[in-house]
C-alpha cells in the first residue's frame, strides 16, 4: 500500500512540474451563431521549460472534434492546413492567432453561450497533457480575419450547390457524407425541330405507333468520403423507374393504347473530384455499366419485346464524364456554375451506344435566413444520337430510330436550400421546365423535371 502511495504521488508530482512549466494566456473562443458546426480558438502558451514541448492533439468534453490548424498562403489564395504537431521551443512564446495558427473545435455537443468556459486538454508528444480554461467571447468583424469569413460563409444556406447540380463541392478531410435525392420528370410527344408534331406527322413518317407521354422516377444514392482537403472520392447507385404510354396509329386497333414499363438499378458512377481553389473543382467520374439496357416489356399483342433506347436503365457501356464548377460567395448573395462532358467510348454488347453529352448549369442563390436560400439558374444540355443498331430494334416507333435522339435544350430553373439547424443535414427542391428545344426529332420532350434532395455530413 506504502509503494503504491509513492507512485501516485509521483505521478501527481510529475504532471504538477510539467504544468507549471506550460501557461496559457487569453485564451478565448469565438462566439458562433447556434448550430454552427466550428469555431476558432485563440490564446497565447508559454514554455518555462529548458526542454522544447509538442503539441499533437487537442480534446475538449464539449465538442466532438478538435484540431490545430494553420493559415498559409499558396499563391494570391488563403488556406487553411491542419497540423499534425506543432513545437514550442524551450523557453519561449508561441501565439495562436487570426491569420496563424488556431486551434478548431467542431461539432458541438451542446448549444455554447457567450462568456462559457470550456475545458480543453492539450496533449504533448512525450505522453503529458496540460488543460486550460477558455472563454467563448464575440469577436468584431475586423477580428475575424479570414478565418472567420470562411467559417461564416461555410454556415450559409447558400454554400452548396442546388441540389438538381451533379456532383458537389469538395468536404475538409476524413469527412463522410451519405446523400439521396429523388428525380421526377415529365415528357409529351412529339417536337420535330422547334415545333411541335401530331401523330399525323409521325404516321406519314411511316410509323405505325407513336409515345404519347413517359415519365421517369429516379432515386439516386451517394456517398463522399474526403482523402483529405484536397481529394474527395464520390459513389452514385439511382434506382430507375420509367414508364411510356403509346398509342396505334393505324390498322384495326388505331387509337387503342397501351403502357410498357421498366424499372431497376442503374449505372453506378465513381468519381473523384479535386480541390483547385477555394472556389473551384474538376471532376473525373467513371461510369460502370449496372444497369439493364435489353429491358423487356409486353407490347400491345401481348409478346414479349426489347423496350426502345429511351426506356432502357442503363448504358451498357463504360463512360468518363470530365467536369468543372466554380462557386463564388459574395457578403449577401453567391453564384457559380458547372459543365461535363460525358464521353461514351465503346458499343455495348447489343452493338450500339448513347450519344456523347454536354451540360452546363449556372446559378445565383440568395440567403433569405440563417437556414434558407433561394436559386434562379439556368440549364443547358446537349446530346448526339445513339451510334449503333440494336439487333432488337423494329420500325414500328420513332423511338425506335438512332437518328431522333439528338437534342439542344435549355431550361431555366427555381430552387430552395435548407440547413437544418443544430445539424450537417440539408435538404434541397429544384424544379425547372423547357424554355427552348431544338431536336432532331420526331421525339419526346420534357414538360418539366424536379428534383429533392437530402444530403447528411458526419
Amino acid at each position: 500500500m506504502k509503494k503504491f502511495l509513492n507512485i501516485v504521488g509521483i505521478f501527481f508530482l510529475t504532471t504538477s512540474l510539467f504544468a507549471s512549466d506550460i501557461s496559457v494566456e487569453n485564451a478565448r473562443i469565438r462566439m458562433m451563431p447556434p448550430g454552427s458546426p466550428m469555431t476558432a480558438g485563440y490564446f497565447l502558451i508559454t514554455n518555462n521549460s529548458d526542454k522544447d514541448i509538442t503539441l499533437v492533439g487537442v480534446s475538449s468534453s464539449k465538442y466532438k472534434s478538435m484540431e490545430i490548424h494553420d493559415i498559409v498562403k499558396e499563391g494570391d489564395m488563403m488556406k487553411m492546413i491542419k497540423q499534425e504537431s506543432i513545437t514550442i521551443a524551450a523557453n519561449s512564446k508561441l501565439e495562436f492567432k487570426p491569420m496563424s495558427y488556431h486551434l478548431m473545435f467542431m461539432m458541438p455537443k451542446e448549444n455554447i453561450t457567450e462568456n462559457q468556459e470550456i475545458d480543453v486538454v492539450f496533449n504533448t508528444k512525450s505522453g503529458d497533457t496540460f488543460s486550460a480554461n477558455f472563454t467563448v467571447k464575440k469577436m468584431s468583424p475586423m477580428k475575424m480575419g479570414h478565418m472567420g469569413h470562411m467559417m461564416k460563409n461555410m454556415q450559409r444556406p447558400d454554400n452548396v450547390f442546388p441540389v438538381g447540380v451533379k456532383g458537389g463541392k469538395n468536404m475538409m478531410s476524413k469527412k463522410i457524407m451519405f446523400g439521396y435525392k429523388f428525380g421526377t420528370m415529365d415528357m409529351d410527344c412529339c417536337r420535330d425541330s422547334t415545333s411541335s408534331i401530331n401523330n399525323d406527322f409521325i404516321e406519314n413518317l411511316g410509323y405505325s405507333m407513336a409515345p404519347t407521354d413517359m415519365t421517369m422516377d429516379m432515386h439516386m444514392f451517394s456517398a463522399m468520403y474526403a482523402v483529405n482537403d484536397k481529394i474527395s472520392l464520390m459513389a452514385m447507385l439511382p434506382y430507375i423507374e420509367k414508364e411510356m404510354d403509346m398509342v396505334k396509329l393505324t390498322g384495326m386497333m388505331k387509337g387503342k393504347k397501351h403502357s410498357t414499363s421498366s424499372r431497376g438499378i442503374g449505372d453506378l458512377s465513381i468519381a473523384g473530384i479535386y480541390k483547385l481553389s477555394d472556389k473551384s473543382n474538376v471532376k473525373l467520374a467513371l461510369s460502370i455499366p449496372t444497369g439493364e439496357f435489353d429491358e423487356k416489356d409486353h407490347n400491345m399483342s401481348g409478346m414479349l419485346k426489347t423496350l426502345p433506347y429511351p426506356m432502357q436503365l442503363g448504358s451498357g457501356t463504360y463512360d468518363v464524364t470530365l467536369g468543372y464548377s466554380y462557386q463564388e460567395i459574395l457578403e449577401s448573395w453567391s453564384y457559380g456554375f458547372q459543365a461535363n462532358a460525358v464521353k461514351r467510348f465503346d458499343y455495348n454488347s447489343e452493338d450500339w451506344k448513347y450519344g456523347d453529352r454536354r451540360e452546363v448549369s449556372a446559378w445565383i442563390s440568395k440567403p433569405l435566413s440563417k437556414s434558407l436560400s433561394v436559386s434562379l439558374g439556368l440549364d443547358i444540355e446537349h446530346q448526339d444520337n445513339i451510334r449503333g443498331k440494336s439487333s432488337n430494334r423494329n420500325n414500328m416507333t420513332p423511338t425506335w430510330n438512332e437518328y431522333f435522339h439528338s437534342y439542344l435544350r435549355v431550361s431555366p430553373n427555381i430552387g430552395v436550400n435548407y440547413r437544418i439547424p443544430n445539424s450537417k443535414s440539408r435538404i434541397g427542391v429544384q424544379c425547372g421546365v423547357p424554355a427552348y428545344s431544338d431536336v432532331n426529332g420526331p421525339q419526346m420532350d420534357p414538360d418539366f423535371k424536379c428534383n429533392l434532395g437530402f444530403s447528411l455530413m458526419m
